[in-house]
This record gives structure tokens, sequence and C-alpha cells, in this order.
């Protein structure tokens, strides 16, 4: 767990530097990028989802990814990238930190909220 904290503050740190900005001048691409599997959610969050994916039996979706030694896939399970855009499967649904996040740092807004999130690993929550 200390890699994968460690992990996500180099992340988080990059993200800030506009390392991932993959913007087109501050506008987001829905190039999906920005999915991961490890996201802040509520309580209350897990549970829409949780009622969403099963009343619209939406499937894991896994990423190919071409790497020969990939033990782990940090791609959000929701995110289609079969698809140009819309490729959350989940979008009406989806947790409060995608619905306000945009990797352009200068138009990122501070998220600010007095819900109390925890870090979730999404695979591992909505599909064992």
């Amino acid at each position: 767990m200390i890699a994968v904290n460690k992990q996500l503050s180099e992340a988080l740190e990059d993200m800030r530097n506009g390392t991932y900005d993959m913007t087109d001048n501050g506008v987001c691409t829905q190039c999906g990028a920005c999915c991961s599997n490890l996201l802040p959610m509520t309580d209350k969050e897990i549970k829409r989802i949780h009622r969403y994916i099963k009343k619209h039996q939406v499937e894991e979706y896994k990423h190919l990814i071409p790497a020969a030694r990939v033990v782990y896939d940090m791609t959000c399970p929701f995110m289609d990238d079969s698809k140009q855009k819309e490729k959350c499967r989940i979008y009406p649904v989806r947790p409060e930190i995608c619905r306000r996040f945009i990797c352009s740092p200068e138009k990122r807004k501070p998220f600010d909220s007095n819900d109390s999130f925890r870090i979730v690993d999404v695979r591992r929550e909505f599909f064992g």
C-alpha cells in the first residue's frame, strides 16, 4: 500500500506541474487519460455506482496494455477506450472527482468538500 500511496502522490504532483495536461487550450478533449483505477470517493458515491451498474448490467472493461509484465491495470474499469469520446460507462453517476477534474492546472478549480472521501480501488470495489 505504501508503494501505491507514493505513486499516487507522485502522480498528483505531476498533475499540479502540468505534466499530464491533455487539454486543447484548457478544454477537455475527453481522451480518458485521467481515468484512473484509484479514485477518492464517498460512501454515498460508491452505493450510487453499485446500484447503477447492477441496474444497467455494466461490466468491467479491461484495457489492452502493450507491456509484457503488467501486473495491475491502473485504468478505470468503467472507461471504454474503444470510443473516441463519451468513454465513461457510468457517466450519469460518475464520482465528484470525475465531474470536476480537468487536467489543465490553469483551468482546474480547487476541490473543497466537507464530505468524507477515501481512496477506492475501483476495479476491486465494483468487480471483486
